[in-house]
């Protein structure tokens, strides 16, 4: 009897079944057996146990809502630098400085935006999400309420931007690992698109509603409408987002016949089992080191910082180019971003979904074994490309005086390339490593903004020295030498992932191990 139950429960595990369907098929193989052999209930208990508990318990309705909370939070980090930019040329006035000095703002913006989340991602990883999210946020309204409040004053300008920073920024990350923390890796990379929807709206939007208060009498309104529009966010989060943090509260089963609204908490105290969900490490700086020295993490966490660099670049360029070359109004430069904006959109969001797809195709032509994680990185060798040619083009349009529509179409084949690439390489490295998330997003952005904050820095000089053309060349190059990179990691990854020691425990516990 024991070898013909263990046989059923063989045959439905090999047979590729979904969770909730296989538990199906073993209770009622097990009542079969029970009625043929007259065992009982014992035989149904235990085939019920071989069954492995499901990677999320939140239903798909509440799943979609947490990661929604999440888009709606990491809205604020790449907004909060976006709606700055109509204004430089302004700023410049109001705070009577020149635009190497503004500029120099949004360096320190970027520089802390990047390295900031290092440490919330961390202690997210392993202390809570929602302490990050209540705490971050709680800095970013403060800061946006002074800003708006205050005397223009350069110096509360310098300070006030890093709480800015590290208010927003934190969030990214940490939301990067509340997506893992519920969604299956199948799922993952359409709902990191989802995700990623609050990020790339940010630049979006951002110089949208920025221009609309490009204006001597309304600037205050730019810091105004960052408080009034993460307020109800706040409150969301306070009220709705549940603790997700794996080794904290498992799959979320504490809460799957609860309602929906959560008692604000600080600190959520573990309710799973110790050892039974295994704990991210400890963080570290030798911890940071080793996730950033981990080959395939770093060649694509340099490679997106490169390309992501270069996008940066050409939207710092924008208020010069539309507003000094062409004559465009603040508003109107606010209106030029839509370009690069709405393409980095749905360029994210349509690579999410024929990703997932192609996942799905991988399994059931290899009787459900997952494909390895490298194959997410073959769409980001034409990304390059793509970025590449359309970085090369806004130069030389810039350049040579072409009609804006020249430079607008360049500046958003730019964009797709970038919007695929930040897809594609998030959902490569949290399956990588799925117990560290929120701190590998982290360090990927952390480069990604210490490059655009050095380009900030660097970019009136260069382009006053080389001219649009070879500036923008030169970037291109960049990302063409990064293409080497990804196709190493696509033909070696796998030796290196092989390196990394998987928790034990990890496959019964849910947690996705690589490959998985």
């Amino acid at each position: 009897m024991a070898s013909q139950r263990d046989a059923v429960a063989s045959d439905i595990s090999r047979d590729g079944i979904s969770s909730s369907s296989s538990d199906l098929a073993i209770k009622e193989a097990a009542t079969a057996i029970d009625v043929e052999g007259g065992e009982g209930s014992s035989v149904s208990q235990e085939l019920e146990s071989a069954a492995p508990p499901p990677y999320t318990a939140f239903p798909r309705s509440r799943q979609l809502f947490i990661v929604l909370i999440a888009t709606a939070a990491g809205f604020f980090s790449p907004i909060c630098g976006a709606v700055y930019l109509p204004s430089l040329i302004l700023f410049e006035k109001i705070f009577h400085t020149t635009s190497r000095v503004i500029n120099a703002s949004v360096t320190v913006y970027w520089a802390i935006f990047g390295i900031a989340p290092l440490f919330g991602a961390a202690a997210s990883d392993y202390g809570g999400r929602k302490t990050i999210y209540i705490v971050s946020l709680a800095l970013f309204l403060g800061a946006n309420a002074l800003l708006a409040a205050l005397p223009p004053n350069l110096g509360a300008l310098f300070t006030l931007r890093v709480f800015q920073a590290l208010g927003a920024s934190m969030v990214t990350s940490v939301g990067a690992g509340t997506v893992a923390d519920v969604t299956e890796p199948a799922k993952r990379a359409s709902r990191m698109g989802i995700f990623l929807l609050g990020p790339q709206l940010g630049p979006l939007l951002g110089p949208l509603i920025g221009g609309q208060f490009s204006d001597e009498s309304r600037w205050r309104w730019i810091f105004g409408f960052l408080s009034v529009a993460c307020f109800p966010v706040y409150v969301l989060i306070l009220f709705f987002l549940p603790e997700t943090l794996r080794c904290l509260v498992g799959n979320g089963s504490i809460y799957a016949a609860k309602s929906w609204i959560v008692r604000p908490r600080l600190r959520q105290k573990p309710v799973v089992e110790d050892g039974e969900f295994p704990k991210p490490p400890r963080p570290t700086v030798k911890g940071f080191l080793k996730i950033l020295l981990f080959v395939p993490n770093g060649i694509v966490s340099v490679a997106s910082a490169f390309n992501f660099a270069g996008l940066s670049s050409i939207y710092i360029a924008f208020p010069r180019v539309w507003q000094t070359e062409y004559g465009f109004s603040g508003s109107e430069t606010g209106y030029a971003y839509l370009a690069p904006g709405i393409t980095l959109l749905f360029a994210s969001l349509i690579i999410g979904r024929l990703s997932d797809l192609q996942h799905r195709r991988y399994k059931a032509k290899n009787n459900g074994v997952a494909p390895p994680p490298e194959q997410r990185l073959e769409g980001q060798v034409w990304a390059y490309l793509i970025a590449a040619a359309g970085k090369a083009m806004f130069g030389w349009f810039t350049e040579r005086h072409y009609h804006p529509s020249a430079g607008l179409v360049a500046s958003s084949l730019s964009a797709v390339g970038t919007g695929i690439i930040m897809v594609l390489s998030t959902s490569y490295q949290t399956e990588c490593m799925p117990m560290a998330a929120a701190l590998l997003v982290a360090l990927s952005g952390m480069l990604r903004n210490v490059g655009a904050a050095i380009s900030a820095a660097i970019i009136a000089s260069l382009i006053d020295s080389m001219g649009y053309g070879w500036f923008f060349t030169g970037l291109s190059i960049l990302d063409l030498l990064c293409v080497g990179g990804l196709l190493f990691i696509r033909v070696r990854g796998h030796v290196y992932r092989a390196k990394l020691s998987t928790p034990p425990k990890s496959e019964a516990a849910g947690i996705t191990t690589v490959g998985k």
